[in-house]
C-alpha cells in the first residue's frame, strides 16, 4: 500500500514533465525579430520621458524673460545688421536736370531716402539728443496745427544780397528819372542736396552753455553735450552749425586723451574766480610706448576724414582697441577747418568739446520669481549670517561693557547709597524659620 501512494504521487510529476518536453519540441524557440511594421509603430510612440521633456521645456520657455532690445543687439553683433535699403530714385533738379538718388545709411539714419508723399511738415525727421544719440520724430496734425514739426532755422542760412534798382527799371511814380534805390534780400540757400538729410539742423539758438559757472559758449556744436558718455557699440552725431566758418569747404575731426578737468575733481569756492577765467583747464596725454594708432595732429590718437562743412553733422563710432584695455578714457573731440594746416592746429585751440569713451554696461533684469527669493525671510544664506552675528554682536557687547567699566573704576561714586543696617542677631536681617513659635526669640537654633 506504501508503494501504491508512492506512485500515485509521482504520477502527476510525470505527466507534467512529459507535456513540458512535448511542447518544448512543437514551439519554436524564441528569436529577437521584429515586424518592420511593429517596429516602425513602436518608434513612433512617445517615451514616459519624453513627455516630462516636453513639460520641463515649456515651463523654462514660461519662466525665460528675454530683454528683446538686448536680444536684437546680440543678433546684430553675432550675425551682422541687415539694412533694407530703399531702391534708387530718380529726381528733377534745377528744374531741367535729372538725377539718381542713391539711399545710404549711417547709424540706424536712412539718408537720401525717396521723398514722402506727405507734407514736408509731416514728414518724419530725427532730433540729436544731449548726448549724441538720434530719435526719430514724427509729427502729428491736431486742429490744423501740426505738433512736432521739423524744427525752422529762421535766417540763419540766407545770404544777405544788396540789390539796386534804377528808375528806368522801376518806373515808379515818386522817383525822379536818374534816381537808384537799393534793397537788402534775404537769398534761401541752396537746399538741393541739404534736404536729403533727415537731421535736426544746427544753429545758434541751440548752443548750450559750458564750461564752469557755465560762462563758455558751445559754438559752433549743438550736439554732443559737454562731458557726455559715448558707450562702444552705438552710433553718435556732432552736429555744428554750418555757417560759423567762413568760406570753408570742409572739415576734419581729432580724438586725444585729456586729464580730467578741474569742475570733474572738485574745487573749492574760492578758485571758482580762477577757475572761470582758464580757457583750458585741461591737459592732452601725449601716446608713448608701443604707438598702435595715431592721429595727424600732434596729440591726436584718430583723425577722421575730410567731410563737407555744408551737411552739419558727422557720425562717431567709438572703436574698443581706442580705450586701450580700460573701461573708460576722457578724450577730447576737436574740429579743423580745411583752411588750417596741420601744423598750425591745436586741439585745446580749435572748437571742441570733452567726452568719456567706455564700454557698454551689461544690464541683467531679475525675473518675478528671483525677486520673490530676494524679498523672503531665510530663503537664502542670510539666515547663516544672522544666527553667526548674534552671539558675536553679544561678546562684542559684552566686551565693550567690561571695559568701559574697568576704565571707569575709579571714577565711581558710590557714597550716596546707603549700607543696610546689620542685624543684631548678626545675619543681616536674614532670619531663620523658627521652630515653632516659642522660638521666636531663639534664633540660633536651627531646624
Amino acid at each position: 500500500m506504501k508503494l501504491d501512494f508512492t506512485l500515485l504521487a509521482i504520477v502527476p510529476l510525470l505527466i507534467q514533465i512529459s507535456q513540458a518536453a512535448y511542447l518544448g519540441a512543437t514551439i519554436p524557440p524564441k528569436t529577437t525579430f521584429i515586424d518592420t511594421q511593429q517596429q516602425a509603430f513602436q518608434t513612433d510612440l512617445p517615451t514616459h520621458t519624453d513627455f516630462l521633456v516636453k513639460r520641463n521645456a515649456e515651463a523654462d520657455a514660461k519662466k525665460a524673460i528675454v530683454n528683446k532690445d538686448w536680444l536684437k543687439a546680440e543678433s546684430e553683433r553675432i550675425y551682422g545688421k541687415e539694412e533694407v535699403l530703399p531702391k534708387p530714385w530718380l529726381r528733377t533738379i534745377y528744374g531741367t536736370i535729372h538725377e539718381v538718388v542713391t539711399p545710404y545709411v549711417v547709424g540706424s539714419i536712412t539718408f537720401a531716402g525717396p521723398e514722402a508723399e506727405e507734407t514736408n511738415s509731416l514728414k518724419p525727421w530725427i532730433s540729436i539728443k544731449k548726448d549724441g544719440l538720434p530719435k526719430t520724430i514724427t509729427p502729428k496734425l491736431k486742429n490744423n496745427v501740426v505738433v512736432d514739426g521739423f524744427p525752422e532755422v529762421k535766417t540763419f542760412f540766407q545770404t544777405a544780397t544788396t540789390v539796386t534798382h534804377h528808375q528806368k527799371d522801376l518806373k515808379a511814380h515818386n522817383m525822379k528819372e536818374d534816381d537808384t534805390i537799393e534793397e537788402v534780400l534775404m537769398i534761401d540757400e541752396d537746399d538741393t542736396y541739404i534736404k536729403l538729410s533727415p537731421i535736426q539742423r544746427c544753429t545758434p539758438d541751440y548752443y548750450y552753455r559750458k564750461g564752469v559757472a557755465n560762462v563758455e559758449i558751445s559754438e559752433p556744436f549743438c550736439s554732443p553735450r559737454d562731458h557726455q558718455r559715448m558707450r562702444v557699440g552705438a552710433t553718435y552725431f556732432i552736429t555744428w552749425y554750418s555757417r560759423f566758418f567762413k568760406n570753408v569747404e570742409n572739415v576734419k575731426f581729432h580724438y586725444a586723451y585729456v586729464n580730467e578737468k578741474s569742475h570733474d575733481k572738485g574745487f573749492d569756492k574760492r578758485d571758482l574766480i580762477d577757475l572761470a577765467i582758464k580757457k583750458n583747464d585741461a591737459e592732452i596725454i601725449p601716446q608713448t610706448g608701443n604707438i598702435d594708432f595715431q592721429g595727424d595732429v600732434y596729440g591726436a590718437f584718430h583723425s577722421s576724414e575730410w567731410v563737407s562743412n555744408h551737411n552739419g553733422w558727422f557720425p562717431v563710432d567709438i572703436d574698443k582697441k581706442w580705450l586701450k584695455g580700460s573701461v573708460y578714457k576722457k578724450v577730447v573731440i576737436a574740429m579743423q577747418a580745411d583752411n588750417v594746416s596741420d601744423e598750425d592746429f591745436s586741439i585745446l585751440d580749435a572748437p571742441h568739446f570733452f567726452a568719456t569713451f567706455q564700454l557698454r554696461e551689461s544690464i541683467g533684469k531679475n525675473t518675478k520669481e528671483m525677486r520673490k527669493l530676494q524679498d523672503a525671510a531665510g530663503t537664502n544664506d542670510d539666515v547663516y549670517y544672522v544666527i553667526a552675528a548674534v552671539p558675536t554682536c553679544v561678546m562684542i557687547s559684552v566686551l565693550f561693557m567690561y571695559g568701559f567699566l574697568y576704565l571707569n573704576r575709579k571714577h565711581r561714586d558710590l557714597s550716596h547709597i546707603r549700607k543696610p543696617k546689620k542685624s543684631r542677631f548678626g545675619n543681616v536681617g536674614k532670619y531663620n524659620i523658627p521652630v515653632a513659635l516659642t522660638d521666636i526669640k531663639k534664633p540660633k537654633k536651627q531646624l
